[in-house]
């Protein structure tokens, strides 16, 4: 099979489709397996998140001129038909008749030989029929088309949010996330790491609302970057920075993050140590664990210790910590621009997430010493993951009292909230959703 852009969006939206892998994990291999030049490559990654995020009006386009409906048809011939309206529809560079040509081709490369006249035939109808579309003008049908984002979802924001919140939430679904690190103090200023990356070809923004935070450009393929090898810097979106922010941690604390892979909290927890206390650094999985000890060793991060450990029910707790952050696992309904398949995830797929998170921060008291802090974060934008865990976590555990966030400055708040938690949106804060509760052990009397 010829290895280029249109096999490499085609493999990886079977991948994410059969094995609901992470969107970017799933390109970023299939393009490196592939070996495909820059060019093919960049291709390849506009073809796969453009079906992605435009799946619902491409399945509606599609549904027009199918008999049988698009979810139910065979999976290669269903995202080679998906890739080819997404080309017709959104691409103006690629010529019609390379899209059609290049889906029947793709139906007999994966053994679908026999749907080649159907996806023909169903491509031709639509090329013929396109500027007559009578797509929805009104309603959630049309907000579900124009922002590609599923009407159950919709719904559910506008119920838990209000309009206002919910219409600015999609519209947010439009633009592309900017790119945001942490720049390590441990290799030099961030003035000095602005100078290096402009070498590199790269620009660094400097974030001055929060220390050591930039926004990047032009980056390229960040893990072949000199800087990034050389530890000058971690990727992290400037929520997870805020958040880390909340446990005011300081040099020689003991601090511990219970649920941390890939890392980028415990990063930013041991820069802010300067590298000095203990810092443990938990995850379930060995695989992940390996990650963070990686990311450490980049960065020259001593202080951080990573081990196996199962935060919902451990085999092992550490001494009482200054700080503990628990970054719990959630829907993430926060990071929609970044990984667009959670969009297609059904609500009901999610309702037994908060017990999980309410165990995990139960597990989680124990290992908070009088005087410290807990640090409860989500990349959601749930109630359920958020302030009901939050509301619940306090009246449960008496010993603990709220502590107020600190917003930095030109962060807004979006949703009313009482001042020891925090939600952020891209349309308040330019950052991904996400959700911050922050509470103090009371001191033994």
């Amino acid at each position: 099979m010829k290895q280029d852009a249109r096999t490499a969006a085609l493999q990886a939206l079977l991948q994410v489709e059969e094995s609901e892998g992470y969107s970017n994990i799933v390109i970023d291999k299939t393009i490196r397996q592939m070996a495909l030049p820059p060019r093919e490559a960049a291709l390849a990654s506009a073809l796969f998140y453009g079906v992605l995020e435009k799946r619902i009006a491409i399945d509606w386009a599609l549904n027009r001129f199918c008999k049988k409906p698009v979810e139910k048809l065979d999976a290669p011939v269903r995202e080679a038909l998906r890739l080819a309206v997404c080309q017709i529809l959104y691409m103006d560079k690629i010529p019609d008749s390379a899209a059609v040509n290049e889906a029947v081709k793709a139906c007999r490369q994966a053994g679908k030989s026999s749907a080649a006249g159907f996806v023909n035939g169903v491509l031709r109808n639509l090329l013929r029929q396109r500027e007559n579309l009578p797509w929805p003008q009104t309603g959630d049908e049309a907000l579900s088309i124009r922002y590609g984002c599923p009407v159950h979802w919709i719904t559910f924001w506008r119920d838990a949010y209000g309009e206002e919140f919910c219409q600015k939430l999609l519209e947010s679904l439009t633009t592309p996330p900017p790119l945001y690190a942490r720049v390590n103090p441990l290799r030099g200023s961030v003035e000095e790491f602005v100078e290096k990356a402009a070498e590199t070809g790269m620009k660094a923004h400097p974030i001055e609302v929060v220390p050591g935070a930039v926004r990047l450009e032009h980056t390229g393929s960040v893990a072949e970057n000199p800087l990034y090898q050389q530890g000058w810097f971690h990727v992290q979106d400037l929520s997870s920075q805020v958040c880390v922010l909340q446990g005011a941690v300081r040099p020689g604390m003991r601090v511990v993050d219970v649920c941390a892979a890939p890392g980028g909290k415990t990063f930013t927890a041991g820069e802010y140590m300067e590298n000095s206390g203990e810092l443990l650094a938990y995850d379930l999985y060995k695989g992940k664990v390996g990650l963070i000890r990686s990311g450490a060793e980049r960065l020259g991060l001593t202080c951080v210790q990573a081990a196996v450990r199962n935060a919902e029910t451990p085999a092992f707790s550490p001494e009482p910590a200054d700080v503990v952050f628990c970054d719990a696992p959630c829907s993430g309904l926060g990071i929609l621009r970044r990984k667009p398949e959670i969009r297609y995830k059904k609500p009901e797929s999610l309702s037994e997430l908060p017990d999980l998170q309410k165990r995990i921060l139960d597990q989680a008291v124990a290992l908070v010493k009088p005087g410290g802090r807990l640090v409860y974060s989500t990349c959601t934008l749930n109630p359920a993951e958020n302030s009901w865990v939050a509301d619940g976590f306090l009246q449960e555990h008496p010993e603990f009292a709220p502590a107020p966030v600190t917003l930095p400055k030109g962060m807004n708040r979006t949703v009313q909230e009482p001042e020891h938690q925090f939600t952020m949106t891209p349309f308040g804060c330019g950052t991904d959703g996400f959700f911050v509760a922050v509470f103090t052990k009371k001191q033994e009397s």
